[in-house]
């Protein structure tokens, strides 16, 4: 998720079977906004004006929609994404058209072990991103949305993006959120609270999807990925200083793709894994998501005095 980056579809059915409701294999799927998309970025292509053309069609009628997942498409960042996105155009159009049975099989997968999920309390966006995100939690109207960028995940995670470990990743952030409310829908956690609730989204991917490869559970982020124990303890010494940090540059400095600095970009998804690892080590996954605040932060806290090679 990027709230980020840290992670948005018309509401869910209702998924409980294990309520009596309706089964899983008869979820609805996401707001898919990409057909009207691909209806505007065709009939563009003969416009004197193909920037205007499209942004008139498709961005302009869903500029709430785009307010809410915090992107404003105006006609100057449009006409710089365009020519990027057409070189992957055939490829985003090829994941649209299949993510709805993606979805479907992530449905039935994920709600195996998290059967007390509300979907319905979830909706999610099916949405071109301008390559601001793959996927992104953002609270609007009372929710908690996940906005699913299809032109992010093919730039950021290639044609063959395992989607299974993404939607695994940013439905767990859902989940939490139903449980732990007051972490997912603060627009500016404290540095451990981001730190726990990357960290568990990336270890639930990873449990979920044992065949994955690390490359995958951490996003296909290479430098993540081939870090060694040196780097994890570095960063976890300098997460363990800003821990209760709620300032956006240290939060970016830790959970940001976008992040450049000394220290690998999102490394926090790399220290929040280990300590996920070891925290969830023997325990259900949907019993992680009901730690309470004032016991994530002692955790984390000694996590982190652990990793960085400090005593407790």
């Amino acid at each position: 998720m990027q709230r980020r980056d840290l992670l948005r579809l018309t509401t869910f059915s209702v998924l409980l079977a294990a309520v009596g409701r309706l089964p899983a294999a008869e979820a609805q799927p996401p707001t898919d906004l990409m057909p009207a998309f691909w209806r505007a970025y065709d009939a563009g292509r003969d416009a004197s004006d193909r920037v205007e053309a499209i942004r008139a069609a498709f961005f302009v009628p869903n500029a709430e929609l785009y307010a809410g997942a915090g992107l404003k498409p105006t006609y100057e960042r449009l006409a710089s994404w365009l020519p990027k996105f057409d070189a992957i155009a055939v490829d985003a159009r090829r994941l649209s058209h299949g993510f709805d049975d993606h979805y479907k099989r992530h449905v039935q997968h994920f709600q195996r072990e998290f059967p007390d999920f509300r979907r319905e309390r979830a909706p999610i966006y099916l949405m071109p991103s301008l390559f601001m995100f793959d996927g992104h939690l953002q609270p609007w109207q009372g929710k908690l949305p996940l906005f699913v960028g299809i032109d992010g995940i093919v730039r950021y995670h290639g044609a063959d993006a395992n989607l299974s470990v993404l939607l695994d990743h940013e439905s767990f952030h859902l989940y939490h959120g139903q449980h732990l409310p007051q972490l997912l829908m603060d627009e500016a956690p404290p540095v451990y609270g981001s730190l726990w609730l990357e960290g568990l989204a990336t270890y639930v991917s990873e449990r979920l999807n044992p065949e994955a490869s690390l490359l995958h559970v951490l996003l296909d982020d290479q430098k993540l990925a081939s870090a060694d124990d040196a780097t994890v303890r570095e960063l976890a010494a300098k997460l363990l200083a800003v821990m209760d940090s709620t300032a956006p540059e240290d939060t970016n400095r830790f959970f940001s793709a976008g992040y450049k600095g000394p220290e690998p970009a999102r490394g926090g998804y790399l220290v929040g894994l280990a300590i996920a690892r070891e925290i969830g080590r023997g325990r259900p996954l949907a019993e992680l998501a009901r730690i309470p605040m004032p016991e994530v932060r002692g955790l984390m806290q000694q996590q982190l005095r652990g990793l960085a090679g400090r005593e407790s």
